[in-house]
C-alpha cells in the first residue's frame, strides 16, 4: 500500500506540472467494453456463495467502463508537430460474475458480489495524422490501480472487502477519425490484487488475484 501511494502522489504531482497551462492540454471521454484475462477470469470449480469462497479465481465476465482523459500536446512548443503527447487518464471499470456464477447465488437468494476498478494511468502518446480526417495513435503509461469488490450475502450476513491498491501498467493503440472520435484496444495489467474481507468468521479471509483486461474504447475528443 506505501508503494502504491506514493505512485498516486507522483501522479498528482504530475498532473499539477503538465496540465497547469490549460491552453496546451485537451480532454476526452472514454467509453468502453472490457474483456477479464487472467484469474480474473478463471471460473472457480467449487464455491459457496456468501463465503468470499473463489480463492485465486475471480469469475468475471465481459463488462464496461467510463473514462476521462488529459492530454498536454506541446502546443505553441518545438515538440507542437511531432505527434507527442503525455497524457493521464482515469477509468472506472466494471465486471459482474460468470452467468453459471450468478445462477447459483440466485438459487439461494444471496447478493451477488461485483468487482470495479480505478486505474490511474499517466503516460506518453503518439499521433500520426493523414490530413484532418484520419489519424493513428499508440500510447503506452504506468501508474496505480484501486480494486474494489462489492459485498456478498444475505442482509443479516454479508461478506464486505477492502479496497485494494496495486501498480498498473496500459499500452493501446487505435485509429482517429476527424481529429475527434477514436477507437482503440488497450491491455491493462491491474497487479496481483489482495481480495481481503472486512467481516470476521470467514473460512478463506484473503485471497489474492492477478487481474488483466483488454479494454476496447470509444473515445470523444475536445
Amino acid at each position: 500500500m506505501k508503494k502504491t501511494f506514493t505512485i498516486l502522489v507522483a501522479l498528482l504531482l504530475g498532473l499539477t506540472t503538465v496540465f497547469g497551462q490549460g491552453q496546451k492540454a485537451g480532454v476526452s471521454f472514454q467509453l468502453g467494453g472490457i474483456l477479464p484475462t487472467h484469474q480474473f477470469k478463471s471460473v472457480p470449480s467449487l464455491y459457496a456463495p456468501g463465503f468470499n469462497s473463489f480463492g485465486e479465481n475471480g469469475g468475471a465476465m465481459f463488462g464496461a467502463s467510463f473514462g476521462l482523459k488529459f492530454t498536454y500536446a506541446f502546443r505553441n512548443t518545438a515538440l507542437e508537430d511531432s505527434g507527442l503527447g503525455i497524457f493521464l487518464a482515469g477509468d472506472a471499470m466494471w465486471n459482474s460474475l460468470d452467468k453459471s456464477i450468478r445462477e447459483m447465488y440466485d438459487k439461494v437468494s444471496c447478493t451477488k458480489p461485483m468487482y470495479i476498478n480505478v486505474p490511474i494511468i499517466l503516460g506518453v502518446n503518439y499521433t500520426l495524422n493523414f490530413g484532418n480526417v484520419f489519424g493513428i495513435w499508440v500510447e503506452g503509461g504506468i501508474g496505480a490501480d484501486l480494486f474494489f469488490k462489492t459485498p456478498e450475502g444475505w442482509e443479516n450476513r454479508l461478506t464486505e472487502y477492502k479496497m485494494g491498491a496495486e501498480f498498473a501498467s496500459q499500452v493501446g493503440a487505435g485509429i482517429l477519425l476527424a481529429r475527434t472520435v477514436s477507437l482503440g484496444a488497450h491491455y491493462y495489467w491491474l497487479g496481483t490484487q489482495d481480495v481481503r474481507t472486512k467481516t470476521d468468521n470467514i473460512l478463506y479471509p484473503n485471497n489474492q488475484m492477478k487481474i488483466g483486461v483488454w479494454a476496447f474504447k470509444l473515445g470523444f475528443h475536445f
